[in-house]
């Protein structure tokens, strides 16, 4: 109902000012999104994707990070071999602290480029020394992803403090599809896993989210985690995208003729990949607590 809610609410938002185009073009938000997209051309430059989130960590305070998705070959409408990076500042125990991760990927689209499969490799490194490493395969079409990742602990226990740190072991299957007749809207399920070492029990959980593309620039993303340990909890990030997004947005084509978008996947050979880039942390310490992930 949460999302059946959210879905009118844009909808009716649209359709008040869907008769004066030169309206929509120069809202506030597009200027808005537009100057920061902007910002992030002029710092980063050059081929693939970039993103800027905020997004709600723990006790709903903003976490922020900066991705980007760098080249290292690429033959237009065949493949592509990347390189992404990402620094993160977010929060363990509430404690502000800093991490980075550094991935390698290759995808390759098939002979009519309505698809592309790929596969990476990544290492996930925090300034308290946690590590650790993954692995993950993906499948894309223009409206459904399939996505798999295993996440391998490299790094022993850590002293933070009164704590001890450590880096645990998981896996994640995420799957996206678009919302019929809406292609600015994805609907993302996902289903995780965290072992625990000193912990009675693993952290499980699902979470289920609805992505939708504001602007060219601006995507937002809100949803649930439903976890065994922690509960459910809302979260809510804010995507700023360079370059700008092709194809529909909610100010520009509210309801599709047809149920589901097609077309050439060659524009995806670089973008961002899907996967849990904040580490579980399972800090012991005068209890035993697995840091909540969103």
């Amino acid at each position: 109902m949460f999302f059946l809610r959210l879905i009118l609410i844009l909808f009716i938002s649209k359709n008040l000012y869907a008769g004066d185009e030169k309206i929509v073009k120069e809202n506030i938000l597009d200027k808005f999104t537009n100057s920061i997209s902007s910002s992030i051309e002029n710092f980063i430059g050059g081929e693939g994707d970039t993103q800027v989130k905020i997004t709600t960590g723990e006790d709903y305070k903003p976490e922020f990070s900066i991705v980007t998705v760098k080249p290292i070959s690429i033959h237009h409408g065949v493949d592509a071999t990347f390189l992404q990076l990402q620094l993160n500042d977010h929060k363990v125990r509430g404690s502000g602290r800093l991490s980075t991760n550094i991935g390698i990927g290759y995808r390759k689209l098939s002979e009519s480029k309505d698809a592309l499969t790929g596969g990476n490799f990544f290492i996930d490194y925090d300034e308290k020394g946690n590590a650790r490493a993954s692995l993950g395969i993906e499948l894309r079409t223009a409206a459904f992803e399939a996505l798999g990742n295993y996440y391998q602990a490299i790094s022993g226990g850590k002293s933070v403090g009164d704590y001890t740190e450590r880096s645990l072991d998981g896996s994640e299957v995420s799957v996206v599809g678009q919302v019929p007749y809406l292609p600015w809207a994805n609907l993302i399920a996902n289903r995780y896993e965290w072992k625990a070492i000193k912990n009675s029990k693993s952290s499980k959980g699902d979470k289920i989210s609805l992505e939708f593309l504001l602007t060219p620039h601006l995507i937002v993303d809100l949803g649930y985690d439903d976890n065994n340990i922690e509960g459910t909890n809302n979260f809510a990030n804010i995507m700023f995208v360079f370059p700008a997004r092709q194809g529909p947005t909610i100010t520009t084509d509210t309801v599709s003729d047809k149920a589901f978008i097609d077309g050439d996947m060659s524009l995806e050979l670089l973008s961002i990949v899907r996967r849990q880039n904040k580490q579980a942390i399972e800090s012991e310490g005068t209890g035993v607590v697995i840091t909540r992930l969103n």
